[in-house]
């Protein structure tokens, strides 16, 4: 087996290297096996190109973008390793991201602000911007750059995991304006990934999944795989079925003997922002993502303001008091037979 990672990488991994915080002058690039050309197009941007024209796709992954989600930083450094040692043909235009750099290096979710608030390209950046700001301008100019060079579909996953614990472990998150075949394809392979619930959400959003979705024309997904944990204390049994599927994906190749999963549908009915100091949720810490509450329950208080739950089944997603004033510090959904019962 050639060592191909240490033409760019040296002695270390495309995950080590990129916390190094190098600066990458140029485009240093190389051919692996399978004549797969490999491009670094910045400090953790790692471009996959098969050279003999015949990509199918062209798929984004990306993980880091709050830097104390370890569990999807673990398992791309691990795809992107088997990728170099040939255990994993590439198939596809592949760009893997490691989104900020700077907050894994020092295990924290943010250096200054939410990088997933800043993939608007209504905000530009300035002398006074974060480093979150000046990284997020770079990530959704190579986005746009890899996804202008799409083949037949453009797909991304933008993997994370949760604050808090959930009571479907693994869930998706769609910004997909309508639906398609090709959405309805993802969702069934999410499934049968192991994913317990898709969530659809038409609210404007600038997160790095609706980013692509919206500006780049992307099938794109945000993936929820699991809580919070510090490097090395994630169990890898637990994400063995994503990690399969993700090579399966990368390499074009899929295990016909899987059956179709049930995956629950969510709709996104309703958000709570952070308006005051004041705001406060209604309950405990500990409880969980898809907590469903009944009508009449108060959720979140605020100065004057109380949001209170207008329909039975109505269930929260991402509560976080800490967020800064004017941005979402809760999510309301509920499961889409019950909207589509309530309608009838």
């Amino acid at each position: 087996m050639a060592d191909f990672k240490s033409s760019l990488f040296g002695d270390h991994s495309f995950l080590e290297f990129t916390l190094q915080d190098n600066t990458i002058e140029g485009c240093p690039a190389m051919t692996i096996d399978n004549n797969v050309r490999v491009e670094l197009w910045d400090n953790g941007i790692l471009y996959f190109h098969p050279q003999d024209d015949l990509a199918l796709n062209s798929i984004l992954l990306s993980v880091g973008v709050h830097g104390n989600e370890t569990a999807p930083i673990e398992i791309i450094d691990q795809l992107v390793r088997e990728i170099f040692s040939g255990k994993i043909p590439v198939k596809h235009n592949l760009l893997v991201v490691i989104a900020n750099p700077k907050a894994i290096a020092k295990n924290c979710r943010q250096c200054d602000e939410n990088m997933n608030r800043l993939f608007s390209q209504d905000s530009m950046p300035n002398s006074n911007s974060s480093d979150e700001c000046l990284r997020c301008h770079r990530l959704m100019i190579h986005s746009q750059i890899f996804f202008q060079r799409a083949k037949a579909q453009k797909i991304h996953y933008d993997l994370h995991t949760a604050i808090r614990g959930s009571v479907y472990k693994q869930f998706a998150i769609s910004p997909n304006s309508i639906a398609s075949p090709a959405t309805e394809y993802q969702y069934e392979l999410l499934g049968q990934w192991g994913i317990q619930a898709i969530l659809s959400t038409q609210q404007k959003s600038s997160t790095y999944s609706a980013f692509t979705a919206r500006v780049c024309g992307a099938t794109s997904f945000t993936l929820e795989l699991g809580q919070v944990k510090p490097f090395g204390e994630n169990n890898v049994d637990e994400f063995a079925s994503i990690i399969s599927g993700l090579t399966a994906l990368i390499s074009d190749t899929r295990d016909l003997t899987m059956l179709p999963s049930i995956v629950e549908r969510f709709s996104v009915v309703g958000e709570v922002a952070k308006q005051t100091e004041s705001f406060r949720l209604c309950f405990s810490e500990d409880t969980v993502n898809f907590t469903e509450f009944q009508k009449g329950d108060i959720l979140a208080i605020d100065h004057n303001y109380q949001y209170v739950v207008s329909a039975n089944g109505e269930r929260i997603l991402f509560p976080n008091e800490n967020v800064a004033i004017g941005q979402r510090a809760l999510v309301i959904v509920q499961s889409e037979d019950n909207i589509k019962a309530s309608i009838l």
